[in-house]
C-alpha cells in the first residue's frame, strides 16, 4: 500500500499544482466566485497533498533507540494537518467567499475559456481520481470497498481519493452554477455553487480528521484479522489457552501484538522426556539432573516462544512487533 499511496500522492501534487495556476488565471479573466472557489480548492489540495507526501517520507525512516517502534505515526500526524488545511483553506475560505458573493454579487465575465478550464480540470482530476481508485483496489483485494475505507491504516491514498472525488464533483457543481448564471443573468447561482463546493470539502476534512485521530491513538487491528491470529495461536500444540490478546496500529499496515499465553506444561514436558531419561540412565546425580532439567525446560520454552513468533510473522507479515508473555496458571 505504501508504494501505491506514494504514487497517487505524487500524481495528485503534480495535477493539482498545474490546475491551481490555470484556475487562478481563469478567475482573473472571469471574476467568477465559483472559479475562485475551484482555484482555492486546487491550491488547498496541492498544499495538503504535499503534507501527505512529507508524512510518507518521514514515516519511512528506520527505528532508533529513542523511537524503537519507528516513525510510522508521522504519516497520521501530517495527514491530520492536511485535513485541518482542507477545512480551513478548502471549506472556510470557499464558503466565506461564496457567502460574500451572495451578499454582494460580482460582475461576471464568462467566456468559452472559463468552461474550457473546467473541462480540463475535470479530465485531470478524473485521472488522479482513477489512479487513487486503482491504488485502493490493489490494496483491498476481495474486501468490500466501504469496509476497507473504514479499516484501512493508510490514510494517504484515501485522502487523495476523497479529495479528488470532491474535486470532480466540485467541477460539475461549478459548471452548473456558472451555466445557470449565464442563462439567467443572476450571479446568485455562482455564489451558491461556491458554498456547496466548500461544504463538500468540509465534510471530507471532518471525516479525514476523525479517522487520523483514531490512527494516532492506536486502534486495534481489524477484528477479523485479530480472530485469525487467535485461532493460529490456539492451533499450536504447546498453547493451552490465550488469556489476553492486545493489538494496536503502529504504522500503515503494521501492528504490534501482545499476548498472554498459558502453555501446556504436559506437552512441553513430554517433548523433554528423552533428554531427562538419557541423563538419568547415565547415572547422573538426581539433584544435578533436576537443576539441569529446570534450566533446560526454560531454554526450551524460550525456543518454543521464538518458534511461534517466527511462525506468526510468516503467516501474518503485518505483525511487526510481538510480545508473547507466559501466563502463570497458579498452584497445580
Amino acid at each position: 500500500m505504501a508504494n501505491e499511496g506514494k504514487g497517487a500522492v505524487v500524481l495528485a501534487v503534480i495535477g493539482n499544482g498545474f490546475l491551481t495556476v490555470v484556475k487562478f488565471l481563469a478567475f482573473l479573466l472571469s471574476g467568477s466566485g465559483a472559479m475562485l472557489s475551484e482555484a482555492i480548492h486546487s491550491f488547498a489540495d496541492t498544499s495538503n497533498q504535499l503534507l501527505l507526501w512529507i508524512g510518507i517520507q518521514r514515516s519511512e525512516r528506520p527505528a532508533t533507540p529513542n523511537f524503537p517502534y519507528g516513525y510510522g505515526v508521522e504519516r497520521y500526524l501530517f495527514a491530520l494537518l492536511s485535513a485541518i488545511g482542507i477545512f480551513v483553506l478548502g471549506c472556510g475560505v470557499t464558503v466565506y467567499h461564496g457567502i460574500s458573493n451572495l451578499l454582494h454579487p460580482p460582475q461576471l465575465h464568462l467566456s468559452g475559456w472559463t468552461f474550457g478550464v473546467l473541462a480540463l480540470s475535470f479530465v485531470i482530476e478524473g485521472l488522479v481520481l482513477l489512479k487513487a481508485l486503482q491504488s485502493v483496489n490493489a490494496s483491498r483485494g476481495k474486501q468490500p470497498f466501504w469496509r476497507f475505507v473504514r479499516s484501512s491504516t493508510d490514510p494517504t491514498v484515501l485522502a487523495v481519493l476523497f479529495e479528488d472525488l470532491v474535486a470532480c464533483l466540485g467541477v460539475l457543481v461549478a459548471s452548473l452554477g456558472l451555466g445557470l448564471a449565464a442563462m439567467t443573468g443572476d450571479p446568485m447561482w455562482d455564489g451558491l455553487s461556491s458554498v456547496v463546493i466548500g461544504l463538500m470539502l468540509g465534510a471530507v476534512a471532518v471525516w479525514l480528521g476523525l479517522r487520523n485521530r483514531e490512527l494516532i491513538l492506536g486502534p486495534a487491528m481489524p477484528a477479523e484479522l485479530q480472530q485469525e491470529v487467535l485461532d493460529f495461536l490456539l492451533a499450536e500444540e504447546s498453547v493451552k489457552t490465550v488469556h489476553e490478546l492486545k493489538t494496536r496500529v503502529v504504522a500503515a499496515g503494521r501492528f504490534r501484538l501482545v499476548a498472554e499465553i498459558e502453555y501446556d506444561s504436559a506437552v512441553l514436558a513430554k517433548q523433554q522426556l528423552p533428554w531427562l531419561r538419557e541423563r538419568l540412565d547415565a547415572g547422573g546425580d538426581p539433584v544435578t539432573v533436576a537443576e539441569s532439567f529446570g534450566a533446560h525446560c526454560l531454554d526450551e520454552l524460550a525456543r518454543e516462544v521464538d518458534r511461534i513468533e517466527e511462525a506468526l510473522v510468516a503467516r501474518f507479515p503485518r505483525l511487526g512487533w510481538l510480545d508473547l508473555e507466559s501466563h502463570w496458571a497458579g498452584e497445580r
